[in-house]
């Protein structure tokens, strides 16, 4: 099951703020051509609820991080400009967002000011707040990533759905496994929590997401193995 999300207003606050980042970079740096991804809070906001802010405007690059901060900067969009700091633009390294694996398949992308933006969907918005670490002694999910999935799902006629989020987690398998020094994996703690408070009903990690993630791994594995195995056949001789 799936549900249509509205395409990014940029008349929102944080809408406004990024247009001015992507126009200065269209000034400053007009070769710079790899992907912006938006992500975190913001992207709830110019999706759903321009009312919905955090501290940060979260934006994902790949290359060229240093330069795109001193634009934002020089802009006056930076964490430090003269933007009201709830609206402060913070540009992220790729491994702060981790969403699940094939959010690209289902993103918005368009053209602003001559970049590339990528509005990834809001589930996958939301999966990656479960990645958030936990802090010493911290008890239950962080209350604005809670806020997040409950105003999503107000606003999405219950999506994600229980289920919904269960397919998403299966995708995430590797994210749960336990650290091999016995530290805490803060993924699978934020997501336990998670269903014990929006759904009411624990989530059977095991049973629910890990076996049956598994099972679907083992099936591709085995048919790859059937193919190979297929493709060597074909390449041998005839024999009489």
């Amino acid at each position: 099951m799936s549900w249509t999300i509205p395409p990014p207003d940029w008349s929102t606050p944080a809408g406004r703020i990024l247009d001015q980042l992507f126009e200065a970079i269209q000034g400053d740096f007009p070769e710079f051509s790899a992907p912006i991804t938006l992500f975190g809070s913001a992207a709830i906001q110019v999706c759903l609820d321009e009312e919905f802010t955090s501290a940060d405007v979260d934006l994902m690059v790949a290359s060229d991080s240093v330069r795109l901060r001193d634009i934002a900067r020089a802009a006056g969009v930076g964490r430090s400009g003269t933007i009201r700091p709830a609206y402060g633009v913070q540009i992220c390294p790729p491994q702060l967002f981790r969403p699940t694996p094939h959010y690209l398949q289902r993103a918005h992308i368009e053209q602003r000011y001559g970049q590339k933006v990528v509005v990834p969907h809001v589930r996958d918005i939301l999966i990656a707040k479960l990645h958030r670490s936990r802090t010493e002694g911290q008890d239950g999910l962080v209350a604005k990533d809670l806020r997040a999935f409950q105003r999503v799902r107000e606003l999405c006629d219950g999506h994600p759905t229980r289920q919904e989020l269960i397919d998403d987690l299966q995708l995430c398998e590797p994210d749960f496994r336990l650290p091999v020094d016995g530290g805490v994996n803060s993924f699978r703690l934020n997501a336990l929590d998670l269903f014990s408070k929006v759904f009411h009903h624990p989530l059977d990690l095991e049973n629910e997401v890990l076996k049956p993630a598994r099972a679907a791994a083992t099936v591709v594995i085995l048919d790859h193995r059937k193919d190979f195995a297929q493709s060597l056949a074909d390449l041998r001789p005839d024999r009489d």
